[in-house]
């Protein structure tokens, strides 16, 4: 039989949970949880805006997550419409184990993070209008509002 780690277990348990009860509106969810670790990052000093490009902001973020060693970001497009790059997000395990049993992760925590950091750093409003997950990496496309 397989140890698996107990964190790996809840977090994809509570995934499939959420996607059952709320189908694709389980995506909402992403605002209320990322408004939460907003404020735990706000509270330790990880999140911060260092200059006004995706360059920065690419650092920014990848700062944010810096409890995640080999977490890489970049970020593509233009300020109108940005893409963000995660390779190695912290949640890499839970998003694997979920697709490996063909479910689609459906929170993301971090996606408040890259959207508020986004904002502060163009000094405009964004809304995410996709997610792509793939094995090794996500992606998110943010448009201005």
């Amino acid at each position: 039989m397989v140890h698996r780690d107990v964190y790996l277990a809840f977090m994809v348990g509570l995934q499939e949970a959420l996607f059952e009860t709320h189908g694709k509106m389980a995506l909402a969810l992403n605002r209320i949880a990322g408004l939460r670790m907003l404020e735990l990052l706000e509270k330790d000093g990880l999140l911060e805006v260092s200059g006004e490009n995706k360059n920065s902001l690419s650092e920014d973020i990848e700062e944010a997550l810096r409890h995640a060693d080999d977490a890489e970001v970049r970020v593509e497009g233009s300020e109108d419409e940005l893409e963000v790059v995660i390779e190695l997000c912290p949640f890499e395990k839970v998003r694997r184990e979920l697709l490996d049993r063909d479910k689609m992760p459906v929170v993301c925590p971090y996606v408040t993070t890259i959207l508020e950091l986004a904002e502060m750093t163009f000094g405009a409003k964004y809304r995410l209008v996709e997610m792509n997950v793939d094995e090794d990496l996500c992606a998110f496309t943010l448009k201005r509002v």
